[in-house]
């Protein structure tokens, strides 16, 4: 009777690897998955897939020979039945929600590359952006990469380890695929326009960066000269004029900048004889 049980105990020792992970398994341990390698995933789900075979397997008790002795195992199987189960769906729901929250992430950053890409037309200050955002797609590209394919590995996961895959899931797979191929061909077309565009793009860039720090120059004179130097003039109404300046001033240097990125993105090289800094609390 007793080489029984002991044979039962060591052909059933592997429960005892459940019990310690189901005790040191915990919310903040699932939390602390979030963004982890895809393959610690993997190895998670496939040991409770395995422990769950082997616990609906085993039997529900032993009864030894000659009917000396009864051990039941009922409650132990449906205890840890029932945990098993709840942690993986735990896993599961963090893992759809990770790939959807991810997914609307990087659909709302693509939208918005294709949609700068999509408008690129004879303006120059449309040109300008256009060129900017280009120059932050392909600077960003193998982090988006890197985070389009994290997606699929999640939608993956869920269908091949959870042999789950709802409609919710298939449609945000074929959205984010379809979102991922317009970005790859709008950032294709916008770059071959730009390119095309070159010759003339540059010399009214540096027109118009020209034209900006006129403008820079002109609000700094006005503003250390006329009324604004005069100390009789009625000082609340200096100050207003003094903010509407500084906020013109502002956009300006915005501007400014928005067409130099353009030009060094074209060009390659910084252009400082058309391009400095200048100090924006001198209007303050």
């Amino acid at each position: 009777m007793l080489w029984e049980v002991q044979d039962f105990c060591r052909e059933h020792h592997w429960i005892t690897d459940i019990y310690k992970f189901l005790k040191s398994w915990g919310p903040q341990k699932l939390e602390d998955m979030r963004g982890c390698p895809i393959k610690n995933y993997v190895q998670l789900v496939s040991s409770l897939n395995d422990w769950q075979t082997r616990v609906s397997n085993m039997p529900i008790e032993l009864l030894t020979r000659g009917k000396l002795l009864l051990l039941s195992c009922h409650n132990m199987k449906t205890e840890l039945e029932s945990k098993l189960d709840s942690t993986r769906k735990d896993i599961l729901a963090q893992v759809q929600n990770e790939s959807r929250i991810r997914s609307q992430k990087l659909m709302t950053e693509l939208t918005d590359f294709v949609r700068v890409f999509q408008i690129i037309n004879s303006d120059i200050h449309a040109i300008a952006r256009c060129c900017q955002k280009l120059n932050e797609a392909n600077e960003q590209y193998i982090q988006l990469e890197e985070r389009m394919e994290y997606i699929q590995s999640l939608l993956e996961l869920i269908r091949n380890h959870f042999s789950f895959y709802s409609a919710e899931n298939e449609k945000l797979d074929i959205s984010l695929l379809d979102m991922w191929e317009a970005f790859q061909f709008e950032r294709s077309q916008a770059s071959e326009i730009l390119l095309s565009k070159q010759h003339t793009i540059v010399p009214k860039l540096q027109q118009l960066m020209a034209a900006a720090l006129a403008q820079l120059e002109g609000l700094l004179q006005k503003a250390l000269s006329g009324p604004f130097m005069d100390p009789e003039q009625e000082q609340r109404s200096i100050e207003n004029q003094l903010i509407a300046l500084e906020h013109q001033y502002q956009d300006t240097v915005s501007r400014l900048n928005e067409l130099h990125h353009a030009y060094v993105t074209f060009t390659g090289t910084e252009d400082h004889h058309h391009f400095y800094s200048f100090d924006q609390s001198l209007l303050r």
